[in-house]
C-alpha cells in the first residue's frame, strides 16, 4: 500500500500553479478529471464521509457534544488534506503553494455551503 507521506519521483502528472508552486485543484479541476481518477475522488468522498458519520454516531451514542467533534474534525480533514499537498509537491519536486491551499479551501467552503442551501431549497420544493 502506497501511504501519502511517502514521496517518490516526479512522474510530470503534477501542474504548477502560475507561481511555480503546487496547489490543490479547484471544485471545477476536480470534476474535469478524466472519469477513471473521477470515479477514484468520488470513492474517497464517499469514504471520508462514511467514516466521518460512524464516528459522529459514536459521538452522539456516548452523548458527547457532536458539535466540538465536527468542528475538531474539520481541523483534522484540514490536516490531512495539507499532508496530501505537501506530498503532490514533493512528487512533483515543487514548493507547495499554501496561499494557493487557502483560497481552494475558502472556494470548497463557499461550494459547500451553497450546494447545501440548494439541496434545503428542493427539498422544500
Amino acid at each position: 500500500m502506497t501511504h501519502f507521506e511517502q514521496p517518490s519521483s516526479r512522474d510530470g502528472d503534477e501542474e504548477p500553479g502560475p507561481s511555480g508552486r503546487i496547489g490543490p485543484f479547484s471544485v471545477t479541476q476536480c470534476r474535469d478529471c478524466a472519469p477513471a481518477l473521477r470515479r477514484e475522488l468520488e470513492a474517497l468522498d464517499y469514504e471520508l464521509r462514511g467514516a466521518v458519520n460512524r464516528l459522529l454516531a459514536e459521538v452522539d451514542d456516548a452523548g458527547e457534544d457532536a458539535a466540538t467533534f465536527l468542528r475538531a474534525a474539520t481541523t483534522v480533514l484540514l490536516s490531512v488534506a495539507a499532508g496530501l499537498m505537501e506530498t503532490a509537491a514533493e512528487r512533483a519536486r515543487e514548493p507547495a503553494d499554501i496561499a494557493a491551499f487557502k483560497n481552494v479551501a475558502e472556494d470548497v467552503a463557499q461550494w459547500a455551503r451553497s450546494r447545501k442551501l440548494r439541496d434545503l431549497l428542493a427539498d422544500e420544493e
